[in-house]
């Protein structure tokens, strides 16, 4: 009977060296998941303490298990967790963008009514950010922009980075907007 070790997948070097390993296993993938809730959670309480500061309206929420969408007045944060593909690093990347305009709409729109209704312009990009996934543990989940050598952030931290930029494009839109225009 020969004793040897089991075999190691060998890492892959473009993401570091023990970063493939937890990410590419399937426990993984439920952490990622887990993640991405605590995230939108996050960007969801604070876009709703932002616009009752603001005075506001509510935001708009459009939810789904890797998807999250907040409309905020006249700016949206759209942001997609994306796992999938063989050009997709271990553990995803997440597109977080900043929009001038609508992205999730009302709910207003009625079919059966004929006639012109007010199309809004479409929307406009003002941030964007890809950002990939580092951890050697569950309890070392990092979401990092411009790759792993970049600082990483939390779940609850990147909220609050991407939450601060939407209010600064609720901010400046604020100011761009005629005085008669109502917040929607």
């Amino acid at each position: 009977m020969i004793d040897h070790a089991a075999p190691v997948a060998p890492s892959d070097s473009r993401f570091g060296p023990d970063r493939t390993n937890f990410l590419t296993s399937h426990r993984a993938q439920s952490v990622g998941a887990r993640e991405f809730g605590k995230f939108a959670d996050s960007v969801v309480a604070l876009a709703r303490r932002a616009a009752t500061e603001a005075g506001c309206e509510a935001p708009t929420l459009r939810m789904s298990p890797d998807r999250c969408i907040v409309q905020l007045g006249p700016v949206a944060l759209t942001v997609a967790h994306i796992r999938t593909g063989n050009d997709v690093p271990p553990g995803g990347q997440l597109l977080a963008i900043i929009w001038n305009g609508i992205i999730a709409p009302r709910g207003d729109h009625v079919p059966e009514r004929t006639g012109a209704r007010r199309v809004p312009p479409p929307p406009v990009s003002v941030w964007e950010e890809s950002l990939v996934v580092s951890a050697a543990t569950e309890t070392s989940w990092h979401w990092h922009p411009n790759g792993i050598d970049s600082t990483g952030y939390t779940s609850p931290e990147l909220a609050e980075r991407c939450v601060a930029q939407l209010q600064t494009a609720f901010d400046a839109a604020l100011r761009d907007m005629p005085p008669e225009v109502p917040l929607s």
